[in-house]
């Protein structure tokens, strides 16, 4: 329903205040979204996520439309909620998260406020192969320890990625 929203910050604390027109919104964010924005009196857009619940309606910003993506799916996973999303993307960026989830790093995860092995576990497997498209690309990081790209493997691996596919599952299908 809505997008993005463009507009003159106001406020960024406690919660982002953004006038768009006549229209103040009140909006949500994470600690990493919050630092990325200009100071008040600027402009900035906003990538934003409406939250419809039966006794309340929400406005949650993100400085990235990569956060926002990542914010749906974390949501996605049983017993995670808005807060704890927050929260999760306040400590990690969409490229640590994905890292942690292929390397299955519950010990990150359970550094972040609210997060206990349980739900870190619950995380890592629910998420296990989603956040592929957040992982560095192949041809910016270079090939894996202990591996020797041949010169076709990493044309193929480019190839993969030019046509879509994340980099885990270029991979993946090359083996």
């Amino acid at each position: 329903m809505l997008d993005s929203l463009r507009g003159r910050i106001l406020a960024t604390e406690p919660e982002l205040l953004l006038a768009v027109g006549a229209v103040t919104f009140r909006v949500e964010n994470s600690e990493r979204t919050r630092s990325a924005l200009p100071c008040p009196e600027s402009e900035a857009l906003i990538f934003t996520e409406l939250v419809v619940r039966a006794d309340h309606l929400g406005l949650l910003g993100f400085a990235r439309p990569e956060e926002r993506s990542l914010y749906r799916r974390v949501t996605a996973v049983s017993g995670v909620g808005k807060r704890l999303a927050l929260a999760l993307l306040s400590e990690l960026s969409p490229e640590e998260l994905a890292q942690c989830v292929s390397g299955e790093d519950e010990n990150r995860l359970t550094r972040v406020s609210g997060i206990g092995k349980k739900t870190a576990s619950r995380l890592l497997l629910e998420l296990k192969g989603h956040l592929d498209e957040f992982l560095p690309d192949p041809g910016r990081r270079g090939p894996d320890p202990g591996t020797e790209e041949r010169p076709e493997r990493e044309e193929a691996l480019l190839a993969l990625g030019a046509l879509g596919m994340n980099p885990a599952g270029a991979r993946r299908a090359l083996e």
